[in-house]
């Protein structure tokens, strides 16, 4: 597996369930791009009905089983979309009632059950909210730190952090794995996980395919003593965002609802979590290119980040102690790349903002298909 992002780990997870010896390869000494920097969110509920639903429903169940196995923690509290506008409201108490047939477990609640069950919510603001229990979150930055090293222990993977791999091509009915120091790995199958580099290996195939690079913009709070969120806040920019909600006849009313068109051309919605230290996750915004994006963060960005956060709750403190961006890959027109070279060359990418809530079961399903 080349990439130990959420995609390459899980992949090398299911390889070593199914016997196989295993062989894990990171460019850093742990992964640091997309798959550590997000919210953490796996969220069933902004899945599209059918297969991407149930993908995320099952990488839920398999989050469930490894958390008990290796050991890193695992929140269940669900999502809770908030209303603030009366199409958003609209939006909701349809999905509410047509939801569940599709595979959608939520409950519509009122504004005093909205706050009941998250007192931050900033009430005067709140028409309605739909929580959706079967949602749920990893700590980003702490799941593969402690997954790849428990792959190492429990599963008999190999891990080779460090290491930058610089070629990958069939040889004699075998791959060859080049790295940039000079090491060779022959397998007989190998995984290109790329994340958002799409330039070291098969960059034609990638240019060909045409995936672009998504940088979103975050931010962390300094801790909230007073303040306990009990399940992940989504706002009416997210009903807007999420292609779940786009089942609703109802959908199509919000684009009569005028948004700040810089929240628009900077792809702002505002989704919002707490780490167990008491500080906020807040964020994003979405940035589109097929050239270099950058590190620059947005001050105009983050300050309609905070702007809008600062309309569904109140917080003690809305001091910044942290800032970062990400950087993910994605297809215009299609959920997911795959593509497999000579029949043992599998390039997997583009899942876009899909990785966290879905890797799993793609994973699995890839392993299947060739394994």
């Amino acid at each position: 597996m080349v990439g130990a992002g959420v995609l390459g780990t899980f992949h090398a997870y299911f390889a070593s369930r199914r016997g196989l010896r295993t062989l894990l390869i990171e460019r850093g000494d742990l992964p640091g791009e997309a798959s550590v920097r997000n919210f953490g969110t796996l969220v069933p509920s902004a899945m599209t009905p059918g297969l991407w639903l149930r993908r995320a429903n099952e990488s839920i169940l398999i989050y469930r089983e490894l958390a008990r196995q290796a050991g890193f923690p695992l929140q269940s509290d669900g999502t809770q979309y908030l209303a603030t506008t009366t199409a958003e409201f609209a939006v909701l108490e349809e999905f509410a009632r047509i939801g569940p047939a599709q595979g959608y477990e939520c409950r519509l609640l009122t504004p005093k059950e909205s706050v009941s069950l998250n007192p931050a919510i900033e009430s005067v603001n709140c028409l309605a909210s739909l929580h959706f229990p079967n949602d749920a979150r990893v700590e980003p930055r702490g799941l593969l730190k402690t997954l790849i090293p428990w792959l190492t222990r429990e599963a008999g993977c190999v891990y080779l952090p460090g290491t930058t791999v610089v070629g990958v091509a069939v040889e004699g009915g075998e791959c060859l794995v080049r790295t940039a120091s000079g090491a060779r790995f022959s397998a007989r199958h190998v995984f290109v996980c790329n994340g958002a580099d799409l330039r070291t290996l098969f960059p034609e195939r990638f240019a060909e395919a045409g995936l672009i690079r998504c940088k979103l913009q975050m931010l962390r709070t300094v801790p909230q003593r007073s303040v306990r969120l009990s399940a992940t806040l989504a706002s009416g920019l997210s009903i807007r965002w999420y292609p779940s909600f786009r089942i609703c006849s109802n959908w199509n009313r919000l684009q009569d609802e005028p948004v700040d068109p810089e929240l628009t051309r900077r792809g702002i919605h505002v989704l919002i979590v707490q780490d167990p230290d008491g500080r906020v996750v807040i964020g994003d915004s979405h940035e589109y290119s097929t050239a270099d994006l950058g590190d620059n963060l947005d001050a105009g960005t983050e300050a309609l980040i905070l702007r809008e956060a600062a309309r569904l709750l109140h917080l003690p403190s809305w001091e910044v102690s942290e800032r970062w961006h990400g950087v993910y890959c994605l297809h215009p027109e299609t959920p997911l790349f795959e593509q497999t070279l000579d029949e043992r060359i599998h390039l997997v990418s583009g899942i876009g903002g899909k990785g966290m809530t879905t890797a799993p079961a793609v994973a699995r399903e890839s392993l299947d298909g060739v394994c």
